[in-house]
């Protein structure tokens, strides 16, 4: 996985939710998980247009209490698929576990990083290291990345991915063990 993603910085505020914020309600609560019905979606209520002109390597940047309310997952599909990061002031922990387990680079606890950016400036973030760079303005911060455990289990392509893993190994096990 590549945790180094640089391209433009979409500003959000504090409190965005994830029903009506990140993803209309009604695909959450229809339980769609396909990002191509996803992607068109993605922060219309409050940044309408966002699908068309975001693109893979941009990195969404959240105030504080950002992706609240019930941890639907269904934006965080969408972001990963369309391969945008996110880094916010911080984020409730079952949102916290609903990117992990999307497969989503992220992190969470970038105190004042809002206050780094204005909309459309260039950004380039190492998810692995922590170190958020505004290229426009030149500004450099170090924050803690997510811990590598969660890192790893993103790199694996979250909760399915890991999944996958999983049975992979339990297959090649029973293929040694049927062998003997």
């Amino acid at each position: 996985m590549n945790w180094i993603y640089r391209g433009r910085a979409h500003k959000f505020g504090d409190n965005v939710p994830l029903d009506d914020g990140f993803i209309p309600f009604r695909l959450a609560i229809g339980r769609v998980t396909d990002p191509d019905k996803l992607i068109p979606h993605l922060f219309e209520d409050v940044r309408p247009g966002f699908a068309t002109r975001a693109k893979a390597g941009d990195v969404v940047v959240g105030g504080a209490d950002f992706a609240s309310g019930k941890p639907h997952a269904q934006g965080f599909i969408a972001l990963q698929a369309m391969g945008i990061g996110v880094i916010c002031q911080n984020m409730p922990y079952n949102s916290l576990r609903a990117g992990v387990s999307s497969g989503l680079a992220f992190m969470t606890g970038c105190d004042g990083v809002a206050d780094m950016f204005d909309d459309g400036d260039e950004i380039q973030v190492d998810f692995a290291t922590g170190r958020v760079q505004n290229l426009t303005s030149g500004k450099t911060r170090d924050y803690t990345p997510l811990d590598q455990s969660l890192r790893d289990i993103i790199a694996t392509g979250g909760s399915k991915g890991l999944l996958r893993k999983w049975w992979a190994g339990q297959s090649a096990a029973q293929t040694v063990g049927e062998a003997r």
